[in-house]
């Protein structure tokens, strides 16, 4: 996060190395600043010049008020443009604030710092700014500074994951739109909408004000109940519109859903899925396909032919994939083995559509007709330092299993959690249970601390000496890779080496999903409250049908496997899906693995459900719950 208090003491100098600069420069611009200053007028140029916001900040300095200020505010504008966040931030420090600047400067004051706010992850400050005085009455403001004022409002509710308030804002904004900006307006609602986790909406139903949300609420609810059923929706999305006469969509849906027919008529017909059903997890995977195949079918929808290869002890899967991509198939899905989907990475083009059930190497380029689906810790990682950085943790430590094959994963929790600003001070590899005590104490410093100790009885005498180790305090938070035998020595041995209050952040794998104790986990578990972690739905919750059906058909399994099942059914899922959303990247679907999106690179993308270890017991937050949010009037 970015620390104005550093940048504001630093403005002086940043200001006078700016007209240093800018000593010299031609008037004719300096002239042009002056007359876009006074007309409210800010560069469209995609990126602000130095020179520029230099001359205006020399004229700021010769001038009075207010074109002082709108000078200064449009330098730091030009920065934003430019997205250089520094010298944004350094600008509007030096401004201050003064309740006697005409409304023109305070809201076009208060929007800048509400963007920049947003741009910290200051998503609670940005509303406050954005509900303040100078927007009391906004209905007197010009339709430019209203959109963007409810533009800004949107963003932050995003951030902190306030779904239908952002939805809201973005409705409230189409009587001020003109018809060509209407198409990319109907586009963002119905991307946050359809983004919003399962239950969230109806948890904030109390914000929903008006025909245009109801109908988005009606709408979106339609689609997500009839989720894996593409001929039910594009019978829904029809009923839909012959109802909401009057709504924005109705006439002019969302390009996605308008897609929604096209998939109807151009699935595929013929589907080869490629297999180790001899492994563990090429049959946990086929069990989750088939079981997605048969549960379509039973719902008397259109389904495709499916054969099945076997390719167990294949090494190289080329000259197999070329026989099958003869064979006259619309989609390959598979294979499974992170080699093999290499050997498709390695080829100028693939002729036929396919879904890897693994990812290739990061950053080689994907040839064309080659998707990406599977359960890369990349993505788990992603989300989990984001939860810890939400929730407002700076220095970390990691533990996973010793291993050059953790160390990846390792490397990846520090550059992720240094993306955000955080600090590692000390990553460690467990090779058992003697190892937990012993990596935790040189992590968190322990030992440095009794050596200490050791050093100052030979100096004073013992009776006059009492010692209580210390951890060092500046760590805040573990992320942990561990299973849950590991987790329940892991986090009690934290306890006693004085960390128990250093928040635990788990990867899926802190999770078995079994039951103990005659059906209930509650005692075993104990020794892993406070864990958050993040997990598939599959496992999580009883929201999918598709769950209780195939416990029946297939024994119970431990975690690794119930992932492996929840991966065969979105992989069935999204076969008549990946079209939509090559073609809509910011469109997402709930699936049985998380909610999943496509990359630029053809690559599926999934968003975990959060969860915690509390009394033994796995407590999801609730919809609602750690999104309070200042409402906009």
């Amino acid at each position: 996060m970015i620390n104005q208090t550093c940048y504001r003491l630093a403005t002086a100098a940043l200001l006078a190395t700016l007209l240093l600069q800018c000593a010299g420069a031609g008037n004719q611009q300096a002239s042009r600043a002056s007359n876009n200053a006074q007309s409210g007028v800010t560069s469209d140029a995609p990126q602000a010049e130095i020179s520029e916001i230099n001359q205006l900040l020399a004229l700021a300095a010769d001038a009075q008020s207010p074109l002082a200020e709108q000078l200064t505010i449009q330098a730091a504008e030009l920065a934003l443009a430019d997205d250089d966040i520094d010298t944004a931030y350094a600008i509007l420090g030096s401004l201050g604030e003064d309740s006697n600047w005409p409304m023109t400067v305070r809201t076009r004051s208060a929007l800048l710092r509400a963007e920049l706010a947003i741009h910290a992850g200051e998503f609670d400050r940005a509303l406050i700014l954005l509900n303040g005085s100078p927007f009391e009455r906004a209905n007197e403001l010009n339709n430019e500074v209203r959109q963007r004022l409810m533009a800004l409002r949107a963003r932050a509710f995003l951030g902190m994951n306030q779904f239908l308030a952002a939805a809201r804002e973005h409705t409230r904004m189409v009587a001020l739109l003109r018809p060509e900006q209407q198409e990319q307006n109907i586009d963002q609602i119905w991307q946050i909408l359809a983004s919003a986790p399962p239950g969230s909406l109806q948890a904030q139903s109390a914000l929903i004000d008006s025909y245009e949300l109801r109908g988005w609420i009606e709408l979106v609810n339609l689609i997500n109940s009839s989720s894996n059923n593409v001929e039910q929706q594009v019978r829904a999305i029809a009923a839909w519109q012959s109802r909401w006469t009057q709504h924005s969509a109705a006439k002019n849906l969302p390009r996605a859903l308008s897609f929604t027919v096209d998939v109807l008529n151009t699935r595929a017909e013929r589907i080869a899925l490629m297999l180790p059903l001899s492994e563990a997890a090429g049959k946990a995977v086929s069990e989750g396909f088939l079981a997605a195949y048969y549960e379509a079918r039973g719902q008397s929808q259109q389904v495709p032919e499916i054969q099945i290869y076997d390719t167990t002890g294949i090494t190289d899967i080329l000259p197999l994939y070329n026989q099958i991509a003869d064979g006259g198939f619309d989609l390959i899905v598979g294979p499974l083995r992170k080699d093999s989907v290499r050997q498709l990475q390695s080829q100028t083009a693939l002729r036929v559509p396919t879904l890897a059930l693994n990812y290739g190497d990061e950053g080689v380029p994907t040839p064309p007709n080659l998707y990406q689906f599977g359960l890369a810790p990349e993505d788990e990682i992603r989300q989990t330092v984001k939860m810890a950085h939400q929730a407002g943790h700076q220095v970390a430590v990691i533990m996973t299993p010793s291993g050059n094959e953790y160390t990846r994963i390792r490397d990846t929790f520090t550059s992720e959690w240094e993306k955000l600003g955080g600090n590692v001070v000390a990553a460690a590899g467990f090779g058992g249970s003697g190892s937990y005590s012993d990596n935790i104490r040189r992590m968190l410093d322990v030992d440095d601390s009794e050596a200490r100790a050791i050093q100052l009885r030979s100096v004073i005498p013992r009776s006059n000496l009492v010692f209580t180790p210390r951890r060092r305090q500046d760590v805040d938070v573990l992320f942990l890779l561990a299973n849950p035998a590991e987790g329940r020595q892991i986090r009690p041995t934290m306890g006693f080496h004085f960390a128990g209050d250093v928040a635990i952040y788990a990867l899926p794998a802190i999770y078995d999903g079994l039951a103990y104790d005659g059906g209930t986990s509650t005692n075993v578990n104990r020794d892993l409250n406070g864990i958050t972690f993040i997990d598939a739905p599959w496992l999580l919750t009883s929201d999918d049908p598709l769950k209780s059906s195939t416990a029946q058909a297939f024994a119970a399994g431990a975690g690794p496997v119930e992932r492996l099942r929840a991966m065969g059914v979105d992989s069935y899922r999204l076969h008549n899906r990946l079209a939509q959303l090559a073609n809509f990247p910011g469109v997402s679907i709930q699936g049985a693995t998380g909610k999943l999106s496509m990359g630029n690179d053809g690559s599926i993308q999934r968003e975990l459900l959060a969860a915690q270890f509390v009394e033994g017991s796995i407590v999801l937050p609730t919809a609602a719950s750690g999104n309070s949010a200042v409402d906009s009037p």
